[in-house]
């Protein structure tokens, strides 16, 4: 019996979804073929009939996932972007974002991951991020030089300061970094210089 073409889609979507969860907690090289295809509740060749490795997967995690946290902002004019950008940020930089990897950012968990990769998982990272920056520049101040470079700043930021917290044992500097760099971050999308 063949499936709809919908439901092949479907299925893909989810082991994209479970796959992409179960990477940021374990790492690329944490879990195999077999681990992934359990998360998603199918077998290898149900994952190899949708992708032809793990690094497959990875690339798809990476074009679907990457960024997905800032993506309500994309039509929203600057001052509504700088509202709904400080909420966002509250909520990434904070202790529940750092606690729970797999339900998180791909950034701070797959970058060391995506940098060993091959050309097409690295080109897939640098388009989302790309478009992540496109997307983050008008809500910060000066000129569009200006605010895409402030936007290359407060992304590598807000993943460094979850990417330390998480190597840090849970406790005071834990969440001392993701405070810190919380208050630095909406300063700069502040409409004050």
């Amino acid at each position: 019996m063949r499936y709809p073409k919908e439901h092949k889609a479907r299925a893909k979507a989810t082991i994209v979804r479970e796959a992409g969860r179960t990477l940021k907690e374990n790492g690329f090289q944490g879990i195999g073929v077999d681990g992934l295809a359990a998360s998603a509740q199918v077998t290898s060749g149900a994952l190899y009939s949708n992708f032809a490795n793990k690094e497959a997967v990875l690339e798809d995690v990476v074009a679907t996932q990457l960024g997905a946290e800032f993506a309500g902002l994309a039509d929203q004019e600057p001052v509504e972007r700088r509202r709904l950008l400080s909420e966002i940020l509250a909520v990434y930089l904070s202790d529940a974002h750092r606690d729970d990897a797999g339900h998180g950012c791909v950034m701070p968990s797959l970058s060391a991951d995506v940098a060993r990769a091959g050309a097409p998982v690295r080109e897939a990272y640098r388009h989302r991020l790309t478009d992540v920056i496109a997307t983050l520049a008008p809500a910060m101040r000066g000129t569009h030089d200006e605010q895409t470079s402030q936007a290359w700043t407060l992304v590598a930021s807000i993943v460094g300061a979850i990417t330390i917290s998480r190597a840090l044992p849970a406790g005071n500097e834990a969440h001392a970094v993701l405070d810190a760099v919380l208050a630095s971050a909406l300063q700069s999308i502040t409409d004050q210089p």
